[in-house]
């Protein structure tokens, strides 16, 4: 190389080449934008989710309770606790203080009373210590503990002689069992019936290292503890730990006043009426009592699968809404295009919510 010839100069690149890259660095730009407004907006939702588990279904939890309270007093009102029972003509045994119609049939013993329906008041449970004070419903499947604790079906009613069961949330729907780790042995829980007032008081459990508190844990199928242990008892189950279903926490408390009658278990009654007519009213005898089949620690707690579809179909509607949205902000504008948008956004991420808190396992 010569002194007048000079370093050479790099080729410079063809247009061809230069427009490859430049729309390869185009896309690439479109990709991350479209990956992090995809980030941000599923953060978003799962933000607005924990918010709505939190304090959303506590709103949704105390409306129930509210309208739970009144059925319960309206109830203590109407009914006594030993009362002449009676069989309707549609099957369904009650108790009532009221005149019998003229087409009722009297049942002898009087201590026979029809099971509730599911998601009825059935009970009012305080336990000062933990500030427990809430309306117990009958059953405890994914919606009957939306409404406040629930009672296992399979178990006696409180108050009466053997394990009465009762569930509850932790952290969600308003929260009832939330603090029951902290019932110390000889705390007092106390339970209102249509058959009366009763007094617990909690028992002494002690763990693996031998350390006694007033809880044991368990896992979802130690179903054991629904037993009946030959004493009358009231056993509370919750999840555990806090904000997981992996493990159950158990807190059981002995009666310390006397029980109360327990009256034959009818649901959906079926009666065989024996014709013996006297005065022109047949007397009735009850079948067998039906059997309930026992429910185990996963019941309510552990979430409703058959939501599992319902969830997927409203979560890809969200993600179409957030698409729609996206391409309309383009050609109106982000106001006026969120102006449209948002309460049907509202609404399909509600029932986006509903759905999926209801496939998850209580919290």
């Amino acid at each position: 190389m010569t002194e007048s010839e000079g370093p050479k100069q790099p080729a410079s690149p063809a247009p061809a080449a230069i427009e490859w890259q430049r729309r390869l660095r185009t896309a690439a730009a479109h990709a991350l934008g479209a990956m992090g407004r995809t980030l941000i907006s599923a953060g978003a939702l799962l933000l607005l989710f924990v918010v709505y588990q939190l304090w959303g279904t506590g709103l949704h939890e105390a409306r129930a309770q509210h309208s739970l309270s009144d059925e319960f007093e309206q109830l203590l009102r109407t009914t006594t606790t030993i009362p002449t029972t009676t069989i309707s003509p549609s099957t369904t045994i009650v108790e009532t203080t009221e005149p019998a119609p003229t087409t009722t049939l009297e049942v002898q013993p009087p201590e026979v009373i029809a099971a509730f329906n599911s998601g009825a008041a059935i009970a009012h449970i305080r336990a000062p210590k933990i500030d427990l004070d809430k309306i117990v419903v009958e059953g405890v499947e994914v919606d009957d503990l939306r409404k406040g604790p629930g009672h296992y079906r399979s178990t006696p009613m409180p108050g009466q002689r053997g394990n009465a069961a009762i569930a509850g949330h932790r952290t969600t729907y308003g929260a009832p069992f939330n603090r029951i780790d902290e019932l110390d042995p000889g705390d007092e829980i106390s339970v209102s019936t249509l058959q009366g007032d009763f007094t617990y008081k909690v028992l002494p459990q002690t763990d693996e290292s031998g350390d006694v508190s007033g809880h044991l844990i368990v896992s979802p199928n130690d179903v054991w503890v629904l037993d009946d242990m030959g004493d009358n008892r009231l056993t509370l189950t919750a999840c555990h730990p806090k904000y997981s279903a992996n493990q159950r926490i158990i807190v059981q408390a002995v009666l310390v006043v006397p029980p109360a009658l327990t009256p034959k278990l009818v649901s959906k009654p079926s009666i065989d009426v024996t014709r013996s007519t006297v005065d022109g009213v047949a007397p009735t005898t009850l079948a067998d009592e039906p059997v309930i089949a026992r429910e185990d620690l996963d019941a309510g707690l552990g979430g409703d699968g058959s939501h599992r579809w319902p969830a997927i179909f409203w979560g890809l509607m969200v993600a179409v809404f957030m698409v729609a949205i996206g391409r309309s902000t383009r050609r109106w504008g982000r106001i006026r295009s969120w102006a449209v948008s948002a309460l049907p956004l509202v609404l399909v991420v509600f029932v986006f919510f509903e759905h999926l808190d209801r496939m998850l396992p209580a919290r």
